[in-house]
């Protein structure tokens, strides 16, 4: 390692939250990863005495096409937590919070004077061995500033593929308002290639599709932009439809790498009371025909579910995508609305008779009765099913997860705890997981869009960094540190399934609980250098099994 007297620079773990003012800890010069995993490190840099630009950086002891670095940004964190949250925080003040990546041609390189700043360092695609990585920062006149060096061993035991059921909902309205670009052009498809293809690399394997508008965050009385993708006609009382937009979207998606389809809401938010929006011609002009006004189990909705669902299914099983879909009756509908959940399931089950039916719900009752084939379960409330042996459900996680060191993804949480997840969907054994925010660029209830790089919190509703974990670039998605440390959880997932193979599945959960976890998705040691050491343990295990 070389350094001038007033630059200083080294390499550090990825679950460092570099802040100008404090000095990195989590100090890292060499790991291991499998065969085919994505690995991440940072280098930490900072100027002494004076601001320097026009920088420049190299990358040596690797291919080109194996190593992308990127800028780490700042971002306001506004909302660091709501009330009643637990203490593991970086802090509960308002702040600015490294989070974006900024590729460096797009950011420019400016070492700020006295201040901490960090170059995230992504890797992949190295074959099976030992690699001494050299990352060099020059000035303005090609003079050597620093210079630091990392280590990385990949082992020749390849990753297993991703057999999770994840999805963090695509806004796909939040896009072409961001943007300012019309629905489905072609330069809005553009955008949201870059968008879908980023949640596929970071680990979704499920997507929203926006049969109709999704029925989600928005105000009783309101509307969101209309995203339909099922053209409907109506004449004279009787429906037709039509499926092409529908299936160019399916198979859009499945391009960029996605496996299954959550298909969206057939009925309100927070109680199924109402229909979705829902749009059709008639008489040659499109008009609402559904929405806040239609009753859910009204006679008019119930036609309309009659004549749309036995269509949908036989559409879908003839393109082969109905053993892939998931349904949803309603999101979050509360134990109070049981009985009427029931008349809503049971009517769509009746023309849906071998359909998958998820919904996020935590009442186990939902559950027990069978109104619902896959829960999923906010994950501060999944000790009941836990502890009754429930094997068919998935977690979720979103503003109100913020107590008991539960994971979650908020700006002011340290990466370790959103990284945990991973281990923890191992030791309970869960194979789905949901958040409802992959780019959520709104105020609460979807009343106006924000600006995500000067708005992390619906407008002062939700934690900044509930609603988004990406970021809206000039020609897509921006990647954040949180993402990045949601796919290192869900690689250390992977990783677990490999051991598992190796030396099964009962010695591999006494590893875990042997380093201080438990099958809950609360008790676990509260440490970045801790998880660090374990993973490493968890490949030297594959290594040597």
């Amino acid at each position: 390692m070389y350094q001038k007297h007033d630059f200083e620079i080294f390499t550090l773990s990825a679950l460092e939250k570099v802040r100008g003012e404090v000095r990195p800890q989590l100090f890292e010069r060499e790991n291991t990863a499998l065969t085919g995993e994505k690995f991440c490190f940072q280098v930490a840099y900072r100027s002494i005495g004076q601001t320097r630009t026009d920088l420049s950086y190299s990358v040596t002891g690797i291919p080109d096409g194996c190593v992308r670095v990127d800028l780490v940004g700042d971002v306001p964190c506004t909302l660091p937590a709501l009330e009643n949250s637990d203490d593991y925080l970086l802090t509960d003040h308002a702040c600015m919070m490294p989070d974006v990546l900024r590729s460096v041609s797009e950011a420019g390189i400016v070492a700020k004077c006295g201040a901490w700043q960090s170059f995230f360092v992504t890797v992949r695609g190295l074959p099976a061995g030992t690699h001494r990585i050299i990352f060099c920062v020059q000035d303005g006149q090609g003079e050597v500033l620093g210079e630091a060096d990392y280590t990385l061993r990949i082992l020749p035991q390849e990753l297993p593929e991703n057999d999770l059921i994840c999805t963090i909902w695509l806004h796909c309205d939040s896009l072409a308002d961001y943007y300012r670009l019309p629905l489905f052009s072609e330069e809005y498809n553009s955008i949201l290639r870059s968008f879908v293809r980023s949640a596929a690399e970071h680990g979704l394997t499920m997507i929203l599709v926006p049969m109709f508008t999704p029925p989600l965050d928005t105000k009783i009385g309101g509307e969101r932009m209309t995203v339909q993708l099922v053209d409907v006609e109506r004449r004279g009382g009787q429906y037709s439809f039509g499926f092409d937009r529908l299936g160019w979207f399916m198979n859009f998606c499945e391009e960029c790498g996605v496996k299954y389809f959550e298909m969206s809401h057939l009925f309100s938010q927070w109680g199924a009371e109402c229909a979705p929006k829902i749009v059709a011609v008639e008489n040659g002009q499109q008009k609402k025909i559904f929405g806040w006004e239609t009753k859910a189990l009204s006679e008019e909705y119930r036609a309309f579910l009659a004549a749309f669902l036995p269509k949908l299914r036989e559409w879908l099983t003839e393109k082969g995508y109905y053993s892939r879909c998931y349904f949803h009756i309603s999101d979050e509908p509360g134990e109070l609305s049981f009985a009427h959940y029931k008349e809503c399931h049971d009517l769509v089950k009746k023309y849906l008779p071998d359909a998958k039916f998820v919904d996020a719900m935590s009442h186990y009752e939902f559950y027990e009765k069978k109104l619902v084939d896959i829960p999923f379960v906010a994950i501060d409330w999944a000790q009941e099913f836990i502890d009754k042996g429930a094997k068919d459900y998935f977690v979720y996680y979103c503003t109100s997860q913020r107590r008991d060191f539960v994971s979650n993804r908020f700006l002011a949480m340290p990466l370790e705890r959103t990284r945990i997840l991973g281990m923890q969907l191992y030791l309970n054994d869960v194979k789905g997981f949901l958040q409802w925010g992959y780019n959520y660029y709104y105020s609460f209830l979807s009343l106006e869009p924000v600006d995500p790089f000067a708005t992390t919190d619906c407008m002062g509703k939700y934690q900044s960094g509930d609603a988004f974990i990406v970021y809206p670039g000039r020609e897509g998605a921006l990647e954040s540190l949180r993402n990045e440390a949601f796919l290192q959880g869900l690689q250390d997932l992977r990783a677990l399934r490999l051991l598992e193979k190796k030396i099964g599945r009962k010695r591999t959960v006494a590893l875990l609980e042997e380093s201080g976890m438990a099958k809950n998705f609360t008790d676990y040691p509260k440490s970045a250098l801790w998880l660090i050491g374990l993973r490493k343990k968890i490949n030297e295990l594959i290594e040597n099994s």
